[in-house]
């Protein structure tokens, strides 16, 4: 089983228009709600793959029912601790003439300390689900109210447990959390230029590849670096794979980053190498950025695009 943990989750609402045109009365013509936040992404897309998974967070209000309706109506096991602020929505604006999407991103609600502890019991002392977890995803912003050391302290007490722990985060919750040596991390170009400290804009495969070794010297046993059309990179203990995503025209690059970690350790799970396990990934997140608005991947998709994903050691 994959489980998840989301801090900040999200209702995500696109709009669909054929334009935006300022000061002026613009029709919608379409709408759609989905799940949202990246730990969500990555049970969604588990899911959607045929895997086991089991989505942990906080929800609150309205926002908080709908998300938690709209997951179950995927089938998805969710185990949510209600919190007193709203679950924060975000809103996307598709533009047909162009192609192109605005994406407006709220903070999201305060947390208390005392919340987080309700959320450790629900990992840790209820049930026992986590037992049957092999990976544990801490994906998202880290919301007001809680430490930046959070999931640092939710990574320590996975891997206390046997848990391998996957952290994709940014600034600071990645700064800390690396130091609880996750599993694996997942940051794109402009994550890694912060974790390490220098810029990495224009930089090279070979320059991209010394900084993700960098943080598998922190002690992470895998790194994958993300780099939107460009190649990817994977350095997985003393191994380094470049990949090449298949060739696709960008619609909606939202959940391109969740889908790769999902179809990643779904892949493990199966007992799939390294090197197959990055073809999946590649090829999850090139099925999820052709799909329209905030939806992730098709299986169809997926399975299609994975003989055009090339991995090569280096």
């Amino acid at each position: 089983m994959i489980a998840t943990v989301t801090l900040n989750p999200s209702l995500d609402l696109t709009l669909i228009v054929d334009y935006l045109v300022v000061d002026d009365v613009i029709r919608m013509q379409g709408m759609r709600k989905d799940p949202g936040g990246k730990g969500i992404n990555v049970s969604r897309v588990v899911n959607t793959l045929g895997g086991a998974t089991i989505a942990y967070g906080f929800i609150g209000g309205h926002e908080g029912g709908a998300l938690s309706v709209l997951l179950a109506e995927e089938g998805i096991l969710t185990s949510f601790v209600a919190i007193d602020g709203d679950t924060r929505i975000n809103i996307i604006v598709s533009e047909r003439e162009s192609g192109t999407q605005t994406r407006i991103d709220a903070e999201g609600p305060r947390v208390k300390v005392e919340d987080l502890e309700k959320l450790k019991e629900r990992l840790w002392k209820m049930g026992g689900v986590y037992c049957a977890a092999r990976f544990m995803v801490f994906a998202g912003s880290i919301p007001p109210g809680l430490p930046k050391t959070t999931y640092r302290d939710l990574i320590e007490d996975a891997q206390d447990k046997g848990i391998k722990a996957v952290l994709d985060t940014d600034g600071d919750a990645l700064k800390y959390g690396v130091r609880a040596k996750p599993f694996m991390v997942k940051p794109n170009t402009y994550e890694l230029e912060r974790l390490v400290g220098r810029g990495l804009k224009g930089a090279g495969d070979q320059e991209i590849i010394k900084a993700a070794k960098e943080v598998r010297d922190m002690g992470v046993e895998v790194v994958a670096v993300t780099r939107g059309k460009g190649r990817a990179v994977l350095v997985a203990g003393d191994k380094v794979f470049l990949g090449t995503p298949p060739s696709i025209k960008v619609v909606n690059s939202v959940g391109s980053g969740d889908s790769f970690i999902a179809a990643f350790l779904l892949a493990l799970l199966q007992g799939k190498g390294f090197e197959e396990a990055f073809e999946w990934a590649l090829a999850a997140g090139a099925a999820t950025a052709i799909t329209p608005g905030t939806e992730l991947l098709n299986r169809e998709d997926f399975c299609r695009l994975i003989p055009e994903a090339k991995v090569e050691e280096v």
